[in-house]
């Protein structure tokens, strides 16, 4: 039966050349983790399917839903983006509901679609072998139907927002079928990445009906710094998340920015980080928003990035771990609280 071996090199700079081949016998499939959280609720036939959606790890929906969360209250606190009216808080609200579904189903689709690609990588690593194809508890032909099905059911949810959140939806997309592929092909799948996540801002302000084509080019510019922004925060945090499966992804043949960066990560962090907080920080000067931003959004952010550099310990799986989640739930907060603020005082 044909199985997987790697290649390796003898420099880290060298992992770009390493190739996947079937050469030498699989090893006997891993069993099935012990059902936890959700899970557990569920009839067995149906868990490699939300595991497949990792309905058990929602810290990646809501690296999905924050940048839409942002574009929502971007578009509701700024006068530039919503002039004529001024959303009532049960719309945002009703927005944010509805976001949190469509950022459900995109993301089970993207992880469906990602684990069927990535079964023969997904053996050698020890945090992913356990996932539903690459332990034979699903074939990759099941996965890509599941996607499929996720994937449409988010396209019926996004019919309900106003048309100027297609475009950006569309993209999405497109980006999101091509990110598997990264990590094959380039160190930097982290980019990639953030480029196709910081889309969903498109779709949060497009969803109060903004169309970034009648803007002027000053209110652009402010959407462009805030959108890269989230491309570099995805960096940051995605990183630090490659850093638990290193030593697996050298052997593998996995590329990454934290493969890349090995012995100097915390420095390219550093530089992300003042280029994140820089960039948020112009978003709010050319939008002209006040103390509430600039002390949550900019500054909050800066202190939770400042404090991950200093104290993550980028050996240890566990602590990288920890603060992925924290910069997701931590970072993101800071923002939309930033933004939350200023909507409220727009109102006085």
């Amino acid at each position: 039966m044909a199985t997987i071996t790697t290649q390796t090199t003898s420099s880290p700079a060298q992992n770009a050349s390493i190739k996947l081949n079937i050469t030498a016998p699989l090893p006997s499939p891993p069993q099935p983790t012990k059902k936890t959280n959700i899970l557990s609720s569920l009839p067995p036939s149906l868990v490699p399917y939300a595991e497949l959606m990792r309905l058990h790890q929602p810290a990646g929906i809501y690296a999905a839903y924050v940048p839409n969360l942002i574009g929502v209250f971007l578009a509701a606190a700024s006068p530039t983006l919503t002039p004529s009216h001024r959303p009532t808080p049960t719309h945002l609200f009703s927005l944010t509901i509805l976001h949190a579904l469509s950022n459900t189903l995109l993301r089970g689709s993207a992880c469906a679609y990602n684990d069927a690609l990535d079964a023969p990588y997904d053996r050698q690593v020890a945090r992913c072998k356990n996932r539903p194809v690459a332990r034979g508890a699903v074939s990759a032909l099941q996965a890509h139907t599941f996607a499929f099905f996720l994937g449409l059911c988010w396209i019926l949810t996004l019919s309900i927002l106003p048309s100027t959140s297609y475009m950006p939806a569309a993209l999405l997309a497109a980006s999101m079928a091509f990110y598997p592929f990264c990590k094959r092909i380039t160190h930097f799948p982290q980019f990639v990445l953030g480029l196709s996540l910081a889309l969903s801002q498109g779709i949060g302000y497009g969803s109060l009906g903004v169309d970034i084509r009648v803007l002027d080019s000053g209110t652009r510019i402010a959407l462009a710094c805030l959108y890269v922004s989230y491309v570099v925060h995805t960096m940051i945090y995605d990183t630090v998340y490659a850093h638990q499966d290193l030593q697996d992804d050298l052997k593998a043949g996995v590329l990454s920015m934290a493969v890349l960066c090995q012995g100097r990560t915390k420095m390219v962090l550093t530089s992300l980080a003042g280029m994140e907080v820089g960039l948020l920080g112009a978003t709010g000067w050319m939008m002209g928003f006040g103390g509430m931003y600039w002390g949550g959004a900019v500054g909050g952010s800066a202190v939770v990035l400042g404090r991950m550099i200093c104290v993550v310990k980028l050996e240890e799986p566990k602590d990288c771990r920890w603060w992925f989640e924290r910069l997701l739930w931590w970072t993101g907060a800071c923002v939309i609280g930033g933004l939350v603020g200023e909507f409220f005082l727009r109102g006085q």
